[in-house]
């Protein structure tokens, strides 16, 4: 019998208004979300599924999408207060209604797979919320990361390379496609 598989993600946030540089731009949402809709299906076939994840606007909402419409249970990590959490990352955007989605994410996933680490807000603190996710990920099986990531280093600590990074060099397997490759 094969492992489970656990889907861990990670990805960039659809960029704020005045970004000097797209990275994820909203016309990107759609593109990305089918992208990612068809990794978590092609990786979760007949390998019992779990999703791990943060719950930024972007990347990590629409990978949390894609596991409810599927009915994969997720587990997801914040590194503060999701009341802290949703003015550092997911608000901002101009289109989207990111926290309303956040919200709706939150509540719709069972208390004992939300965990809030309560740490201060820093780049060190995302970087933890990766390598809990990375060990729960590893936990629970074997670690699929679906990367929706412009493939460059040297972000900050904490951000989409770091996760890349990491898994990587744990062999897990790693999927990564960049927003702007993404047609509109």
């Amino acid at each position: 019998m094969e492992p489970p598989v656990a889907l861990l993600f990670t990805g960039h946030m659809i960029d704020l208004p005045g970004r000097s540089q797209a990275r994820f731009p909203p016309d990107r949402e759609t593109a990305a979300a089918i992208w990612i809709g068809k990794k978590v299906e092609a990786a979760s076939q007949g390998k019992a599924p779990m999703g791990f994840c943060s719950g930024a606007r972007g990347g990590d909402i629409l990978f949390l999408e894609a596991c409810l419409r599927q009915h994969i249970e997720t587990y997801i990590v914040l590194p503060f207060e999701p009341e802290v959490f949703v003015g550092t990352s997911v608000t901002g955007a101009a289109t989207g209604d990111w926290e309303k989605r956040f919200w709706h994410i939150w509540s719709a996933t069972p208390e004992h797979r939300r965990e809030i680490l309560r740490l201060e807000i820093s780049g060190a603190a995302y970087e933890a919320c990766n390598a809990r996710l990375l060990e729960l990920a590893r936990h629970y099986g074997t670690v699929h990361l679906i990367a929706l990531w412009d493939g460059k280093y040297g972000g900050g600590p904490g951000g989409a390379a770091h996760l890349v990074k990491e898994t990587r060099g744990l062999g897990g397997i790693v999927e990564t496609v960049a927003p702007l490759s993404l047609g509109c």
